[in-house]
């Protein structure tokens, strides 16, 4: 309790500028929320664009705050700065190689379709103590393994 105490204190003290006193930050995915969404050098409008999104639903990685804004990092490692208005905690994952959908969570069910490499699908879910997750990618909806999207972490559950 006496350090919970004394860290707000010190944040008290340098005026608010204490960015991550607390650690209670989670990394986490969210995906770009409009067609058009700029990622920034800084945290704030005063810092210049660095790159502009235009696809709706591009999976990100979230690994800081401050304030109103969120750092994050994109598959190839690209970071910066977002307002969070133009992020979304929908999921999406971006299929990385060309793969198949699976009618059932595992390697031997009927393929029912294949996603492009650079394919966007929905993540509908991903079942405890399983390596697969089943995705909408609104012709088709089917399962693959985690390893072939990024958008999710490999222990990750979603419901």
């Amino acid at each position: 309790m006496k350090i919970n105490l004394a860290a707000l204190l010190i944040c008290t003290c340098l005026g608010g500028m204490c960015i991550a006193a607390d650690n209670d930050f989670d990394t986490r995915f969210a995906t770009i929320r409009n067609n058009q969404v700029n990622m920034r050098t800084g945290p704030g409008e005063k810092y210049p664009i660095k790159w502009v999104y235009q696809e709706k639903h591009f999976p990100v990685e979230i690994i800081d705050e401050y304030e109103l804004w969120r750092q994050v990092k994109e598959i190839d490692g690209t970071t910066g700065w977002i307002h969070r208005t133009q992020l979304s905690s929908a999921r999406y994952g971006l299929i990385l190689e060309d793969t198949t959908l699976t009618h059932k969570p595992n390697d031997t069910s009927k393929v029912v379709a294949i996603a492009g490499k650079g394919t966007i699908g929905k993540i509908l879910k991903c079942p405890k103590k399983s390596d697969f997750c089943q995705l909408d990618f609104d012709k088709a909806k089917g399962w693959t393994r985690k390893s072939n999207f990024y958008g999710v972490y490999a222990n990750e559950i979603i419901d």
